[in-house]
């Protein structure tokens, strides 16, 4: 959420945010904008865009390489996604998936048809990304491996759960989410970066629920409550906490219970030694810690916010909507 800053009251309040379909922009639009700007949507990985979609035609929206000769299917919405947008993309990945390079040049140079209609891929591909003829990959490397992305202006829960079960299985499937905003007549857009090493991207949201390793480690819980922290340990599962930012709410969860505890963020990643390895843990200080005396479990938590939670993963961030719900709750349950 984007807040405007007052400096006389000291106080801030909430920008009113809209989508692009309320202001005239058609999927085409969105389209060349990103296609155009894609450098600035990949924090780990730089792309080059080789296809945009056809008017009247079944194909992705944007197709990419990466430098591996990796195939990226974008698939874009100007509003809010829906659980079938996985489904369209998919079905681009069985239709394109398979392409060879001459396919793949093929449809490159209907990208560049305004500009060169006989540019070759291959050197292309070099030329965009610096490498040396000793690293060049050859005309069988493209598209050996593939990665969905679904790109849309907010993701809903079921979303979120249809990614996370895809990507359990082993696909490349993500999501960047965007959002515009209005101030004083004047429209603005974020989005949320992909990047393949932090896996899964969030709801646009200020508030967390980290489960707090009990199933592995009993001691990380206790040491959570009674040093009023949220922690996560371990290389691939710690940086979940290096995402928390000053006043975001942090809901603790400890598994086979619910709900244990709440704090907000202090701002400040800390890390220590862990079970014998040197800066194994991560960790935040939460401030206006309160303990529940009466934990809120996984099925109330399913009843109050009426939706699922994904409970297996470390850290995973919630709706605004779902947070009021929580609040709402747990404030009779604190000690």
């Amino acid at each position: 959420m984007l807040y405007k800053l007052d400096t006389v009251t000291k106080d801030y309040a909430k920008v009113n945010r809209v989508n692009l379909k309320s202001l005239g922009w058609k999927e085409v639009d969105l389209q060349k904008l990103l296609s155009n700007h894609i450098q600035d949507l990949i924090s780990t990985n730089e792309l080059m865009t080789i296809f945009n979609e056809r008017p009247r035609q079944e194909e992705p929206d944007i197709l990419a390489l990466d430098k591996n000769g990796d195939l990226f299917i974008f698939e874009l919405k100007r509003w809010s996604s829906h659980e079938e947008n996985l489904l369209q993309v998919l079905r681009y990945g069985q239709l394109y998936g398979n392409s060879s390079y001459d396919e793949l040049n093929d449809l490159f140079n209907k990208y560049l048809r305004d500009k060169d209609s006989n540019a070759e891929l291959y050197e292309i591909h070099q030329q965009y990304f610096d490498l040396a003829d000793s690293s060049r990959i050859s005309k069988e490397e493209y598209n050996r491996k593939q990665h969905f992305l679904i790109v849309t202006n907010g993701l809903d829960q079921k979303t979120v759960e249809a990614i996370a079960y895809w990507k359990k299985n082993g696909l490349n499937i993500d999501a960047v989410v965007y959002w515009v905003f209005e101030i004083n007549n004047e429209y603005f857009i974020e989005f949320n970066l992909y990047s393949p090493v932090e896996g899964l991207l969030e709801y646009e949201s200020n508030t967390y629920i980290l489960n707090t390793n009990y199933a592995n480690n009993e001691q990380h819980t206790e040491d959570m409550l009674k040093e009023h922290k949220a922690a996560a340990y371990y290389p691939g599962w710690r940086e979940k906490v290096s995402k928390l930012q000053k006043g975001d709410t942090v809901f603790l969860y400890k598994s086979g219970t619910g709900i244990i505890a709440h704090g907000i963020a202090s701002g400040k990643l800390e890390k220590q030694d862990c079970d014998g390895h040197h800066n194994y843990e991560y960790y935040m200080k939460l401030e206006k810690f309160q303990e529940l005396k009466n934990p809120l479990s996984a099925s109330e938590m399913k009843r109050v916010a009426k939706q699922g939670f994904n409970f297996r993963q470390t850290m995973y961030s919630i709706s605004e909507e779902c947070t009021d719900l929580l609040i709402k709750e747990v404030k009779d349950k604190c000690l």
